[in-house]
C-alpha cells in the first residue's frame, strides 16, 4: 500500500461528496486506502457506506477534535504515506502522484505539503516559520495590519522565499500534509492534547526534532475551498465564537509546551535552484 489518506469531518457532507467523487476520478496510479472519520454524526458517514463503499468509515459518535480523530484513522493506515487532507479540497489527477514522486527522491524528508490554492487561483499560504506568541494576534485580528504586525506577518509566511521553488519550511498546515509511515513509527501521531489548531505546527516541529526535514512542494497543486472561520472580526467574538476561543486554548498549550525550546528547528531553508542546485537562506 503506498498512500493512506485520512480525512475528518464534521458536518460537511457535500464537501465530502465532491472531495470523494474527485478521488475517483483521479484514477491514481499507485495504490492507496481511504479512511474518513466522521466527527459530527449527521449522516455523513452513512452516506459515505453508500455511495463510496471502498472508504473505510471510522464512526466514533462523538466530535473527538481534530487530533484525536486523525490518530484513530492512523493507527489503522497501512500505507507508506499517510495523507493528512480536508473534506474542502479538490485532488486533481497527477497531482498527488508529483507529490510522491518527490517524497520519494527526498528521504531525509519526513512531511511534505503541496501548493494549496484558492478556486480562483490565489495561492493560499501554507507553509510557515515557527510562530513567536505575538503571531495569533497578529494573524487573526487588525493588529496585523499595523506596520509591525505586517513585518512579523512577512516574515512568518515566508514571503521572503520563492515558493514557486521547492524549499524546506520549519511548518506546513495539517489541510494537506504527506507524512512518512516511518516518521509516525518514530514520533507517533498528533498531540491529543490539542483539540484543533496548532496540532499541525506542534507535530512539524517534533519531525524536526526527530531528524527530518519538512519540505514545500510546489509543483503539486491542490484546490482548497477554505474558510478561516477563527478570525476575530470583533472583539465579543473570543466569547461568542466557540472556534476562537479553541484556537486562543491551542495558542496557548502550544507556547506553553515549547516555551524553553529553541526558537528555530527548521533554519536554514533549503531551496531547490533547478537542476539539483539548492541555496540555503536564514
Amino acid at each position: 500500500m503506498k498512500v493512506s489518506f485520512i480525512t475528518v469531518c464534521y458536518r460537511t457532507p457535500n464537501l465530502v461528496r465532491l472531495l470523494l467523487r474527485g478521488i475517483e476520478e483521479a484514477r491514481f496510479a499507485f495504490p492507496f486506502e481511504y479512511i474518513l472519520v466522521d466527527n459530527g454524526g449527521d449522516g455523513t458517514a452513512d452516506m459515505v457506506r453508500e455511495r463510496f463503499p471502498w472508504v473505510t468509515v471510522i464512526d466514533p459518535g462523538a466530535n473527538l477534535g481534530f487530533a484525536k480523530a486523525n490518530n484513530l484513522a492512523i493507527a489503522q493506515a497501512k500505507g507508506e504515506y499517510v495523507m493528512l487532507t480536508n473534506p474542502d479540497l479538490t485532488v486533481f489527477a497527477g497531482e498527488m502522484e508529483k507529490l510522491i514522486a518527490t517524497a520519494d527522491a527526498l528521504p531525509e524528508s519526513g512531511v511534505f505539503a503541496p501548493w494549496i490554492e484558492s478556486p480562483n487561483g490565489t495561492r493560499q499560504e501554507n507553509c510557515v516559520r515557527f510562530p513567536h506568541v505575538l503571531i495569533p494576534a497578529y494573524q487573526r485580528t487588525i493588529l496585523g495590519r499595523l506596520p509591525w504586525g505586517k513585518r512579523a506577518l512577512h516574515a512568518y509566511h515566508m514571503r521572503d522565499v520563492d515558493h514557486t521553488l521547492l524549499h524546506d519550511a520549519d511548518s506546513v498546515y495539517g489541510a494537506a500534509m504527506l507524512i512518512r509511515q516511518d516518521v509516525i513509527r518514530k514520533i507517533g501521531g498528533l498531540d491529543e492534547r490539542f483539540f484543533m489548531y496548532y496540532e499541525d505546527v506542534d507535530f512539524c516541529r517534533r519531525v524536526w526534532e526527530a531528524g527530518w526535514k519538512v519540505t514545500f512542494v510546489p509543483h503539486a497543486r491542490f484546490v482548497h475551498y477554505h474558510q478561516r472561520e477563527s478570525l476575530i472580526r470583533a472583539p465579543w467574538e473570543i466569547v461568542t465564537n466557540r472556534l476562537v476561543r479553541i484556537h486562543i486554548a491551542s495558542a496557548v498549550r502550544y507556547f506553553m509546551k515549547y516555551a524553553r525550546a529553541p526558537k528555530e528547528y527548521g533554519a536554514p531553508v533549503r531551496v531547490e535552484q533547478g537542476h539539483g542546485q539548492e541555496q540555503e537562506t536564514n
